[in-house]
């Protein structure tokens, strides 16, 4: 007669030497060693999902694979209907970050200064100068400056491409720390030529930026991208010009 906690073993210890036992006949009453994922298969309180979602993840988002550093072809993935393409850096982008400050020199009243000039060329002067063209343009995405230490009457400026995008009066849009607190463009800003932060001194006296506690400085955050990212014919590409 077997000892009345037998049965109990037998059923805890699921490779309790018995006879006939083969190194396969208890695979199956354990656990499945290549089970499914949980997410793939629904049950009575969930429905089953996808990580990925085809033509609204980016390729750059998906995992293991990864689209390489140029490779158009990764681009087709994307469904231009519904993806907003333009809120993001492609694959083949590189990061934009420039801050300059200004602690020198007097604008008079009436007068403007650049605290901020940026030339889309290869050695960043104006193409008058001598900058040649990248063949490329930036998508600028976050921006934050300081304002002018007390004073009134001061209009704030950025011009892109020779045109004034957006202008302000007597107060500071946003810092430029910390990163979080940059003011963030819904539509990011399409910069082809030319990108120039400007202040306009209307206050009734000059403003010296070399008094302490005077200095401006200004900053932007964004990527590049190529005219002619893909063969995707969905979208128009942005023309040079």
């Amino acid at each position: 007669m077997s000892a009345p906690t037998q049965g109990q073993r037998n059923l805890k210890n699921a490779y309790r030497k018995k006879g006939f036992q083969t190194p396969y006949t208890k695979q199956g009453d354990s656990v499945n060693p290549n089970p499914p994922p949980v997410s793939s298969y629904g049950t009575t309180t969930t429905a089953p999902t996808s990580v990925h979602r085809k033509g609204l993840t980016s390729p750059v988002q998906q995992r293991p694979v990864r689209s390489r550093f140029g490779d158009r072809d990764s681009f087709r993935s994307y469904n231009y209907n519904i993806t907003p393409w333009h809120l993001y850096p492609k694959a083949d982008s590189s990061n934009v970050i420039k801050r300059e400050k200004l602690a020198t020199g007097t604008v008079a009243d009436g007068a403007s200064v650049d605290i901020q000039t940026v030339y889309l060329t290869d050695n960043g002067l104006a193409p008058s100068a001598g900058g040649s063209p990248l063949g490329e343009f930036w998508r600028i995405k976050k921006f934050g400056h300081a304002e002018l230490n007390g004073v009134a009457g001061i209009t704030y400026q950025i011009v892109i491409d020779g045109q004034i995008s957006l202008d302000w009066l007597d107060f500071q849009l946003s810092p430029t720390t910390p990163s979080n607190q940059m003011f963030e463009f819904e539509n990011p800003l399409v910069v082809k030529n030319s990108f120039i932060f400007r202040v306009v001194n209307n206050s009734g006296g000059g403003y010296n930026f070399a008094t302490p506690g005077n200095e401006v400085d200004s900053m932007i955050v964004g990527w590049t991208e190529q005219y002619t990212a893909s063969a995707e014919t969905s979208h128009e590409d942005i023309e040079q010009s």
